[in-house]
């Protein structure tokens, strides 16, 4: 399947698996060209890095054609960054940004090195202040130029580098109405982090890297239950924060303490994101990510913030052709909204 001659092939290179969706068409009437999840191979229980090969055989093998594409941003350098600046002309602001995420680099950069983008999430909620909040991203250089080396090795033209919040919200964007002056709130689960990014009226209002994810959930399990990690993954599988036998409840206890580490992380960021730009609460939270597969963990993790919280399906907009399996689409759904959201991503 072709994508459209606009569209990109959104690719998500993960710590533990390579996520791809193309999309064909326009927001509003995407129609599904390809998804595909594929895991990283492993090596002493750590997943290797994704070659070139190995994207274009996944691409070959779900039969995905064309070259345009769009990917995540990786790399150690990359920073996120909350900066609440003055009003002041575009060329001005860009200005003021990059001096600002420079003074907070752990290394020193020249300006050269620095790529950096930004977005503005809204002016300020007092009266009177006449303040833009900002949301800053940036990476050296040599970091974004390994990623565009990666592609085109693979045969790709990659024409966007995003970061997880944008396409979080570029995911959200495409398969949700907005309703006015509203937060939303999604939490990417990764294999080593957890992503979380507030939306509102189709800006990214807030996000945060957490240093928790699925590796620690198999880790506490594994510890816990004084289990090998592969055991410990199946266990987290079969059951996750569901009941089951005495074993199966002793793994859910250690799961559960794990879940409830990253809970509260995310309420501390929506109490900071409350104080700090006098936002009102958080409506809705939608999980994605591998571990959002996780049984019960909507109904666990509404439970401890309570706030609403639904699993995502970010081709719940999108036209799925017969020939595609909808069991298996509907199974690995909420891995693909950061590859949905970068296929639905404009040049």
């Amino acid at each position: 399947m072709f994508t459209g001659k606009r569209n990109l092939i959104g690719v998500d290179i993960g710590s533990y698996s390579v996520k791809v969706v193309a999309l064909v068409g326009a927001e509003g009437s995407y129609t599904l060209g390809g998804a595909a999840l594929f895991k990283l191979p492993r090596e002493g229980g750590e997943g290797l890095h994704a070659t070139p090969p190995f994207i274009s055989g996944i691409l070959k093998s779900k039969g995905i054609r064309g070259r345009r594409a769009a990917a995540i941003m990786g790399g150690p350098s990359l920073i996120f960054k909350h900066l609440k600046l003055p009003v002041m002309p575009e060329k001005d602001l860009k200005e003021a940004v990059r001096w600002e995420v420079r003074k907070d680099l752990a290394i020193a950069v020249a300006p050269a090195d620095l790529v950096l983008d930004y977005m503005t999430a809204a002016k300020a909620a007092k009266p009177g202040d006449n303040t833009l909040s900002i949301v800053a991203f940036a990476a050296v250089r040599s970091d974004v130029e390994r990623n565009i080396t990666l592609f085109r090795d693979a045969g790709l033209d990659l024409r966007v580098l995003e970061v997880v919040p944008s396409a979080l919200l570029f995911s959200f964007n495409a398969n949700n109405a907005w309703e006015p002056g509203v937060n939303y709130a999604m939490l990417d689960i990764g294999e080593n982090k957890s992503t979380l990014a507030i939306l509102k009226d189709k800006r990214l209002s807030f996000t945060r890297e957490i240093g928790i994810g699925g590796a620690d959930f198999t880790k506490q399990l594994a510890s816990g239950m004084g289990r090998p990690e592969e055991d410990a993954e199946e266990y987290k599988i079969a059951f996750g924060l569901t009941s089951g036998d005495s074993d199966e409840d002793k793994a859910k206890k250690v799961l559960s303490q794990s879940v409830e580490r990253l809970c509260t992380e995310v309420q501390r960021s929506f109490d900071y994101f409350h104080a700090q730009f006098r936002e009102g609460s958080v409506a809705k939270l939608f999980l994605s990510g591998g571990s959002a597969r996780l049984k019960g963990i909507e109904e666990f993790i509404a439970n401890i913030l309570a706030v609403p919280v639904f699993k995502d399906d970010p081709l719940r907009s999108v036209r799925i052709p017969k020939r595609f399996d909808t069991t298996e689409l509907a199974d690995i759904a909420p891995c693909l909204t950061v590859a949905t959201g970068l296929a639905a991503r404009k040049t």
